[in-house]
This record gives C-alpha cells, sequence and structure tokens, in this order.
C-alpha cells in the first residue's frame, strides 16, 4: 500500500472514531445529525476505495457505535 492510499484509509478511520465518539457523548440531536452524516462519509470513502457495499460499511459502521 503506498503513502497515497493509506491516506484514504487514515481519513476513514478518524472521521468514524470522531463520529463514534460524538455520537456517544452528544446530547443535542442537531451535533447528532452531523455525527451522522461523517459516519456516512466515512462508508462512503470506505466503499469508494475499496469496491464494498457502502450500505454494508455504513451498517457495520453503526453497530460498531453503539
Amino acid at each position: 500500500m503506498s503513502e497515497t492510499d493509506a491516506d484514504w484509509l487514515r481519513w476513514a478511520r478518524e472521521t468514524a472514531a470522531i463520529a463514534q465518539t460524538g455520537l456517544a457523548f452528544t446530547r443535542d440531536r442537531y451535533d447528532a445529525e452531523r455525527f451522522e452524516q461523517l459516519r456516512k462519509l466515512s462508508a462512503e470513502i470506505s466503499a469508494h476505495h475499496t469496491g464494498a457495499d457502502h450500505e454494508r460499511i455504513a451498517a457495520l459502521l453503526a453497530v460498531d457505535s453503539s
């Protein structure tokens, strides 16, 4: 994996982690919606670069944040 290839994976992991933490601690509905969007973006990045199903990745990230 080249340095450039590793960048997208790092970005996807970091955005997923930020979303997970935010969803775990926020009490504000507006913030929760933003963290959900961030989690979806992470799934889109992962799906785009791996060819995996976006919905499957999104579901796995959703389970991980429970």
